[in-house]
């Protein structure tokens, strides 16, 4: 029986040795448009390209080599960055003379969830951060700020190691240090607007400065990035995080999240999810069979999905077809018939990104269990179930069984 077209395109996608680079551009078009862009702003030294390093796990970061020029003061830096889930914008000339905020502001405006002041937690001279943030707080009163205070280790004696959260509220040898993060947080509390307000205390090291943890407050920033960021988007800036700092799967995983949230973008559109999230799919199939350095062929592409399961087979093509059909029956309501598809999209995709990796691994490792990428894809399913349906809105409730749920 001849494949239908959704399922050709699907195949092709995988099989294609040359991608279609018009259709990689839109879909990091796509994706680029809805990801939130974090401003970071703070002096020269102060830590913004180690913050950007911690959360993404790219060492290319520190040497400025992972971030595009944006404005003529400012670089931006995309995670993932064939198809972005976050934004990270840069300003490079913040204390120069003169500095405008004007060009970076419109950059940030189309898209922007949180300002990320960075400051030396022992430096008192922050007026130049301040000035631009009094700047963007009154063009922007309900704009979110986070302020993150770096270096905390410039404030401790005797070169002792990071003190625990009771040392660090409590030492008497660490008064100045906390005397210093209280004044700088009285200053930021005190700018004009109604905005969040959030604090972090942070040191992110590098692993030969000998400290017991290199990434010393990173999960209270991630909290506060939720806190002043979408819930469901800062969920996928936490997944990222987590799984950048896994290095087995630091490359591939956030990989697959981008590709995930791509599809379900594009599949919130009646009928262009039809054309393009099957070989938006394939494509991501293609990627990892890459990153594993193996070529899929079309024994390999069939073994694999027959070892979905013929129920995850159907449950994929129905499940498309009636998410579709939800979108375009306005009974259906389009609102949330595509919030529904897009949410059902990016999980499928992402536990289909899932069950690849798990399949390929076993092929190189020339082990053959069908049952393991069968419970690969259900397990990442439920996963990402959660996640995407609360990024979009909805109820995370657990799917009820398949794909199609």
């Amino acid at each position: 029986m001849k494949p239908t077209t959704p399922w050709r395109r699907f195949m092709d996608a995988v099989l294609k040795p040359e991608p279609d680079p018009g259709l990689a551009a839109d879909i990091r078009a796509q994706a680029r448009a809805r990801a939130p862009v974090l401003w970071l702003l703070g002096k020269v030294q102060s830590g913004k390209s180690s913050i950007v390093r911690s959360v993404t796990g790219d060492p290319q970061v520190e040497i400025g080599s992972a971030f595009e020029p944006c404005t003529r003061a400012s670089r931006i830096h995309e995670f993932p960055a064939d198809v972005p889930v976050v934004r990270f914008l840069d300003t490079r000339g913040l204390e120069e003379a003169g500095y405008d905020p004007s060009d970076d502001l419109a950059v940030v405006e189309r898209g922007a969830h949180a300002v990320i002041a960075v400051a030396r937690a022992m430096d008192p001279q922050q007026e130049t951060l301040l000035r631009v943030l009094r700047q963007v707080r009154r063009r922007h009163p309900d704009w979110a700020i986070v302020l993150v205070q770096t270096r905390l280790h410039d404030g401790y004696p005797d070169d002792r190691d990071h003190p625990g959260p009771e040392a660090l509220a409590r030492d008497p040898d660490l008064e100045d240090l906390r005397r210093s993060m209280e004044t700088q947080a009285r200053a930021f509390r005190e700018l004009p607007g109604h905005g969040p307000f959030h604090q972090v205390a942070v040191d992110l090291t590098r692993p030969e400065d000998d400290f017991s943890d290199p990434d010393y407050g990173l999960d209270a920033l991630l909290d506060a990035l939720e806190a002043a960021c979408s819930a469901g988007r800062a969920g996928l800036i936490r997944e990222l995080a987590r799984n950048a700092r896994d290095s087995r799967q630091a490359r591939i995983r956030p990989h697959i999240l981008g590709y995930a949230t791509a599809a379900g973008v594009t599949d919130m559109v009646p009928v262009v999810g039809m054309v393009t999230v099957p070989t938006l799919q394939g494509k991501m199939l293609h990627s990892i069979g890459e990153f594993y350095a193996l070529t899929w062929d079309r024994p390999t592409l069939k073994a694999f999905m027959a070892s979905l399961g013929s129920g995850t087979l159907l449950g994929l093509g129905a499940g498309f077809a009636a998410r579709q059909l939800g979108k375009l029956i306005p009974v259906y309501g389009q609102a949330a018939g595509a919030a529904v598809a897009g949410a059902a999209s990016a999980a499928v995709t992402y536990a289909l990104g899932r069950a690849a990796c798990y399949y390929l691994e076993q092929v190189r490792m020339g082990v053959n269990t069908p049952e393991g990428v069968s419970e690969a894809f259900n397990g990442a399913l439920k996963e990402a179930h959660t996640l995407f349906r609360r990024q979009n809105g909805l109820n995370p409730s657990p799917p009820s069984g398949g794909p199609h749920s």
